[in-house]
């Protein structure tokens, strides 16, 4: 049974995650802070690690065939002041930087790390853009870009290493309990479609179960290697993506709500112009070229039912 280290495993994305992992027969270890928190489960255990303190547990990276790196700050843990900024850097350059470390001074059987990124490296959509943002685009201006850059160089020295590297930019993770559809949920249980700022914002999503699904699929596939955008083939403006949930469930009985910029920017800051009001438009095509089977590659109706919104 082939061995898979989860860093950052116990956020949501890494709890869909193992138990695709388990269901696939692989054994899974998840590194985090306080192992001792989490009941043991059949295949799956808890180990310590600490990358501010760069402690690890080199037992499980001498055991391990694969390391998923999921391993940073929650970006919407808090307000965006300089201290958690920090945080939301440190922590995943930090974890990044562990890993290349342990794997070049340790012996290994190590195939294939595959790291998180975010399509928050090509900044903002501008009003010129013509087409969606491709992998091989430059990173842009704003704070999350920045992020994404430092993230992304912290494992890229894995390569040297004649390590396969796969970095995933995920898109924003649809799911009923976390993230966007966890705020919207707040506001549609009540029949109200929530409109953020202008509503035109691109928004480029992937279901959560497909992102779990992409990152086995990573691990599967050797052909796999370098940057993908982990989005699925429908990115809509924001307000579109909310009103076609609320026509979903309720027909035509719903109340738009419009939320205006101001009062985003003004209760969340910096995070709430990066994070709500600024879109990304960004292309698939890469990750299809190499026949990933996507299951919810629309915001269809089945999507929106599996969802289990309301």
């Amino acid at each position: 049974m082939e061995k898979v280290i989860i860093t950052g495993g116990t956020g949501a994305i890494g709890l869909h995650l193992t138990k695709l992992l388990v269901a696939n027969f692989y054994e899974v270890i998840i590194f985090t802070r306080d192992p001792k928190a989490y009941p043991p489960q059949a295949n799956v255990r808890y180990v310590h690690w600490n990358p501010k303190k760069q402690v690890i547990d080199i037992k499980s990276i001498q055991e391990a065939d694969y390391i998923i790196n999921l391993a940073g700050a929650n970006l919407n843990g808090s307000r965006w002041t300089k201290a958690y900024q920090q945080e939301i850097i440190s922590s995943r350059v930090e974890s990044g930087q562990l890993l290349y470390q342990t794997l070049k001074q340790i012996p290994n059987q190590v195939k294939a790390v595959i790291s998180a990124s975010a399509t928050g490296w090509y900044g903002a959509d501008d009003s010129y853009q013509k087409k969606p943002f491709e992998e091989g685009d430059p990173q842009g201006g704003d704070f999350l870009s920045w992020v994404c850059n430092l993230w992304e160089d912290s494992v890229k020295p894995i390569e040297t290493l004649g390590k396969r590297l796969v970095v995933f930019r995920f898109g924003v993770v649809i799911s009923k309990d976390q993230g966007l559809l966890k705020e919207v949920n707040q506001l549609l249980r009540f029949r109200v479609n929530p409109i953020l700022g202008s509503g035109k914002q691109m928004l480029s999503w992937i279901h959560m179960e497909d992102l779990a699904r992409m990152l086995l699929f990573a691990i599967q596939n050797n052909a796999l290697a370098g940057v993908y955008n982990a989005c699925s083939s429908d990115p809509m403006p924001l307000g579109q993506f909310t009103k076609r949930i609320a026509r979903r469930r309720y027909g035509i009985c719903y109340i738009p709500f419009p939320v205006p910029a101001f009062l985003i920017k003004l209760f969340l800051g910096k995070k709430g112009q990066e994070m709500v009001l600024n879109g990304t438009w960004v292309s698939n095509k890469k990750i299809l070229q190499e026949k990933f089977p996507f299951k919810y590659p629309t915001l269809d109706n089945n999507c929106i039912d599996n969802l289990h919104i309301g």
